[in-house]
């Protein structure tokens, strides 16, 4: 290459350094962004979102057969209490029916979505109810509708003395405390091997199963589960929360959640053998 065409190679160079320095110098320069900081309110809701998303994931329900794909948690409100709470909603689809640890349970195979509500404060889950139905922090069926008080009767109130033992001793004693008992119901077919008379004990049902000796009453008794979501070789999905007591040639079944009525079967019948 000859001297001239080096030279202005070399000067091609040096302008298209010298444009680019010009255009860097002119053009205006890029602003920087301006990132604003969360309030005190926004960080605390974040801090109770990934609260209710962990207890979600350890939640008996959502922890036994929940699938985390199809997992979704949601802020709902919060309360302007001190300190405040925050509300959320998480939905999930579970491989099989029912509520709670079900291990042990024969459980049909059914996608069940779920959806479970959720109160945080100070980033402690106080509340946790899976469709209006199962409490989550306490395993139990929520409570529905309590009666508080039971219905009495007008009749004179006889004492009862003695111990319960067999179904007519049952409802004296049951009277003898001045509340109202009728029999709703007789059903030949039951869980036991027993008929079963349904009574209503001041507006609640209560089921009496009556056996022919108190042998009969307690083996029996030893084909129900502690939790009693099972008789035998049969799964039972309660509406409510199960109770089972026995005395004498009797195993009385009450499912709900009246502590009006668990205290009185309890006072003549001892604690309950079976049941949540």
């Amino acid at each position: 290459m000859s001297q001239q065409k080096k030279k202005l190679a070399i000067a091609a160079v040096m302008g298209v350094i010298a444009a680019a320095l010009v255009v860097m110098y002119f053009a205006p320069l890029q602003k920087e962004t301006t990132i604003i900081p969360i309030t005190r309110e926004d960080e605390e809701k974040s801090d109770a979102l990934g609260v209710a998303h962990r207890f979600v994931l350890s939640s008996p329900t959502f922890a036994f057969d929940g699938d985390i794909n199809t997992l979704k948690t949601k802020y709902v409100g919060s309360t302007k209490s001190i300190p405040p709470q925050h509300m959320f909603s998480a939905t999930f689809d579970s491989s099989h029916g029912g509520f709670g640890n079900r291990e042990g349970q024969f459980l049909t195979q059914a996608i069940t979505p779920h959806q479970m509500d959720m109160i945080v404060s100070e980033n402690i889950v106080i509340s946790a109810v899976t469709d209006d139905t199962w409490d989550e922090l306490n395993h139990q069926y929520v409570l529905k509708n309590p009666q508080e008080k039971l219905q009495s009767h007008d009749e004179p109130v006889t004492p009862f003395e003695g111990e319960v033992s067999d179904y007519s001793s049952l409802v004296a004693a049951i009277k003898s405390r001045g509340i109202l008992v009728e029999l709703t119901e007789e059903l030949e077919d039951s869980m036991f091997s027993a008929p079963a008379k349904v009574i209503s004990v001041g507006g609640a049902d209560v089921q009496v199963f009556e056996f022919q000796t108190e042998s009969d009453a307690k083996t029996s008794s030893l084909t129900v589960s502690k939790d009693g979501t099972e008789i035998g070789n049969s799964i039972i999905r309660w509406i409510d929360t199960p109770h089972f007591y026995a005395k004498g040639k009797i195993i009385i079944l009450y499912v709900g959640q009246n502590p009006e009525i668990t205290n009185l079967l309890e006072s003549i019948l001892g604690v309950q053998f079976a049941g949540m």
